[in-house]
């Protein structure tokens, strides 16, 4: 039982040492559709996009570095990346690669390289 009460306490702690402002500046907010409709950025990390040749991409604030892995499992990363231009292609879903990606991606000649 004390063990319990310890958990629950420190719990309550931790969670209220933070605000929702904390947790919605850098985060993905998505609606029940599982589309993500606003994101700061995923330090890197690959998040699921809707699309059908798109299977996930993500962005790295500090580098302009974007990824996008495409259904077929090939990882290319993209230098010199805006953060507007990042917001576009999630938005963009579910035809984020014929929307934004290529056209600007690639149509305006941005760096890449394949990662795999």
């Amino acid at each position: 039982m004390k063990k319990i009460v310890i958990t629950f306490f420190s719990l309550v702690v931790l969670t209220s040492c933070s605000t929702q402002e904390d947790f919605s500046s850098n985060t993905k907010l998505q609606e029940s559709t599982g589309v993500v409709k606003e994101i700061a950025g995923t330090n890197g990390l690959l998040i699921p996009i809707v699309s059908s040749n798109v299977m996930a991409a993500g962005y790295d604030i500090q580098s302009k570095t974007m990824k996008v892995q495409f259904k077929n499992g090939l990882i290319y990363e993209y230098y010199g990346v805006d953060l507007e231009l990042w917001n576009s292609f999630v938005e963009a879903q579910p035809n984020p690669w014929s929307a934004v990606g290529y056209p600007r991606l690639v149509g305006e000649g941005y760096q890449y390289r394949r990662i795999n």
